[in-house]
């Protein structure tokens, strides 16, 4: 029994992000399918970190890295619970990932999709200017200038969220809930500020 736990241990360190330590991709399908599989009703949301680019050009992979790890913590704040608390059901846990990145899972049961990613979208709003320098976050904006000497402005960073839920239809494969997701993620990333974009086609 104890090789098995160490095994399994291991398993999910090489799965994990070097950088947050949550689950990576192969740990993230294994979560889908399973979710599948258990037939009880869940929905996925695919974060992404809006102008994350701006930061990383503006100054350096490291501020970006702080970035990256701010969003982590937050979604970490967002799904905890106090110690004695009674640990939920298996189908009502919540599941947190990190494709890469500035890109994030997070799974629940779709009744917690609003509260879940609302609480996440204030938290890292109310955070994130603390990683810009003092001038840039006051402001507002960072200023940056491209290779042909065009300025930008690039606005304080945000949050995009394509969420799959199985309220609107049923989903038999990992690969097809990342697709909505994916789809929905770049529905929101067309609208100003933080969004989100929820599937609700029903097929």
């Amino acid at each position: 029994m104890i090789r098995i736990v160490r095994r399994s241990r291991l398993r999910e360190l090489r799965e994990a992000s070097p950088l947050t330590g949550l689950p990576g991709n192969t740990r993230i399908r294994r979560e889908i399918a399973r979710r599948i599989d258990g037939g009880a009703p869940f929905a996925v949301c695919y974060l992404d970190i809006d102008r994350f680019k701006s930061v990383n050009d503006a100054y350096g992979f490291v501020r970006g890295d702080e970035l990256i790890l701010l969003l982590a913590a937050v979604l970490r704040v967002a799904v905890g619970r106090a110690p004695d608390a009674p640990k939920p059901a298996r189908d009502r846990a919540v599941f947190l990932g990190h494709v890469g990145g500035d890109d994030f899972v997070l799974i629940c049961p779709p009744d917690r999709v609003k509260s879940l990613i609302n609480g996440v979208i204030r938290e890292f709003e109310r955070r994130v200017p603390g990683l810009y320098d003092p001038e840039h976050a006051e402001r507002g904006y960072l200023v940056s200038v491209d290779r042909r000497g065009v300025k930008h402005e690039w606005a304080l960073a945000t949050l995009s969220v394509g969420v799959a839920t199985t309220e609107y239809r049923v989903f038999r494969d990992p690969a097809e809930v990342v697709a909505v997701a994916t789809e929905m993620k770049s529905v929101a990333k067309g609208e100003a500020g933080s969004h989100v974009a929820v599937d609700r086609r029903r097929l």
